[in-house]
């Protein structure tokens, strides 16, 4: 079952999201995604934002490649919140205003051009 959580980007636009626990199927559409996990106040918390042209291929097929889904595992990820969105300008809008918004850790890079 999934759950609605609304997300606030830099802009202050918010974004609800279906949020789904980790290894849910999703359809091939494209969209804007999160991972995420609940924390001990019952709160959620973004660990990484991205986009895709298919939810299914990046989260499902190819969720091992995925760089970003490892460092939001390491960081205790429990879910994933998915937005459908059809146009690349906007899902790149999107993703972008989540990510300054949100500033999820597992997106983060460090000085030395890795991730932390």
């Amino acid at each position: 079952m999934a759950l609605n959580i609304t997300w606030r980007g830099t802009s202050g636009q918010s974004y609800t999201f279906e949020t789904h626990p980790i290894g849910t199927q999703f359809n091939p559409v494209s969209g804007v995604y999160i991972f995420c996990r609940q924390v001990a106040s019952g709160n959620w918390e973004a660990l990484y934002v991205g986009e895709t042209h298919s939810l299914e291929q990046r989260l499902n097929t190819g969720i091992g490649s995925h760089d970003g889904y490892a460092r939001a595992r390491h960081l205790g990820m429990t879910h994933i919140a998915a937005l459908i969105v059809t146009g690349h300008a906007e899902r790149l809008r999107i993703e972008t205003d989540l990510r300054h918004g949100l500033n999820p850790s597992a997106n983060a890079q460090n000085a030395l051009g890795g991730f932390r």
